[in-house]
């Protein structure tokens, strides 16, 4: 066996921004992937259309830290700096959103290890002012890593549910997994796609992966759901009104350049759609990545149809099924109530980053302090009286 010692000598960080290195790194990439059970986010089929095109568009850099043991991939963690204002920050590769934040690392007793060199190199060769990773959980080493750090500028905790559903098919059947759960609005499984048939006929499928077209139209549909949507609630993200996004959700489904990572399901209400959602192939773990419904039949509630087939496509094909954050009351039923802690950490990383901080927070201060100032001038009963031309004294009238 070789020594730890000799190991760590051979141990070797690069950050690679060249796209045609990036893209050399597939086959190595994909060997890791499957056997680290990597989450679809951490794939290179997720990470090369994310940067083709998302982030490239964008005018993003590419700052993809690997690790190599005597020549062999053991760690890869794809980031990326964007600048905003006269600050550079980093920032993990693809659109900002619900995808978490983690580092792709082979299994071992090195792996902690590798992830602080990971993390030693994100703060040391990728020119950043600001570090900011979004959804890290906290059971994870890289959140134990940037905790501790001393410059950490604000940190938000999030809830995140999954479920698990692995083995419960070999065990017992779906209808039989349905009645081990309770109510989700009082309706059981198969409720909402009862009421929804009371509007015509209802119809679940899984879109062929081929059909580049059909898959396009709907995903174009789902974000102009999603948009209606978020006007309503005030919530807006910028990638909705992005072409580069939605061309993107497409691609996951189908590329001619990577395998497939993702599968469209869709609901129809005679044969038009009122709901679908994205699920990422799982390995073992599934993710739901994106979902819109019609809200003219809202009331139906035809997205918690859609949530349900991708929960029982997750389960007949073996899969666990991780929702993300948030705290929608369907992700805490489907989940069993199982919930772990994500945070969102922003780090100052260099001088300038620094400054920066300093500067807007006495700008913040000395705002405050003028407001302060008026307001009590303002109450002040001297500051009801002004001056006439001849010197004399006379109380404003209002």
């Amino acid at each position: 066996m070789q020594p730890a010692h000799a190991a760590r000598t051979a141990r070797r960080y690069e950050v690679i921004g060249d796209e045609a290195a990036f893209r050399a790194l597939q086959h190595e990439w994909d060997v890791l992937w499957s056997r680290a059970h990597g989450h679809y986010y951490q794939s290179f089929s997720y990470c090369w259309l994310a940067w083709r095109h998302v982030s490239k568009p964008h005018g993003r850099r590419l700052k993809c830290i690997v690790c190599r043991e005597g020549g062999q991939l053991v760690m890869i963690w794809p980031l990326e700096t964007c600048r905003r204002a006269l600050w550079t920050y980093l920032v993990p590769l693809g659109p900002e959103g619900g995808d978490y934040t983690s580092v792709l690392v082979r299994d071992g007793e090195a792996a902690p290890a590798l992830i602080a060199g990971a993390w030693d190199t994100a703060r040391r060769r990728c020119g950043a002012d600001f570090i900011h990773l979004q959804y890290v959980r906290e059971t994870l080493e890289l959140y134990t890593l940037v905790s501790r750090e001393r410059s950490v500028l604000f940190a938000e905790a999030h809830n995140a549910f999954a479920a698990r559903l692995r083995g419960r098919g070999e065990r017992n059947g779906w209808d039989d997994y349905c009645r081990t759960l309770g109510t989700l609005f009082g309706k059981r499984p198969g409720g909402f796609a009862k009421r929804l048939s009371r509007e015509g006929k209802v119809a679940v499928r899984v879109v062929d992966p081929a059909e580049e077209s059909e898959t396009a139209s709907i995903v174009e549909w789902m974000l102009n759901c999603k948009r209606s949507w978020s006007d309503r609630v005030g919530k807006r993200s910028a990638w909705l009104d992005s072409p580069e996004y939605e061309c993107f959700l497409a691609k996951l489904i189908h590329s001619p350049d990577v395998p497939s990572m993702a599968r469209l399901i869709v609901v129809t209400l005679n044969e038009a759609p009122v709901a679908a959602i994205i699920v990422s192939v799982g390995n073992p773990w599934a993710s739901a990545i994106f979902a819109g419904y019609d809200p003219y039949y809202g009331r139906c509630c035809p997205g918690l149809v859609a949530v349900e087939a991708c929960v029982k496509w997750a389960f007949d094909n073996g899969f666990d099924l991780d929702f993300g954050v948030g705290n929608e009351r369907f992700k805490a039923y489907w989940s069993r109530g199982e919930a772990s802690t994500a945070w969102t950490v922003r780090t100052v990383n260099s001088l300038w980053g620094l400054l920066a901080i300093r500067g807007w927070r006495l700008a913040r201060y000395l705002g405050a302090r003028v407001k302060g100032l008026r307001e009590a001038g303002a109450a002040s009963p001297e500051a009801a009286r002004v001056f006439t031309r001849d010197g004399k004294r006379a109380t404003r009238v209002s």
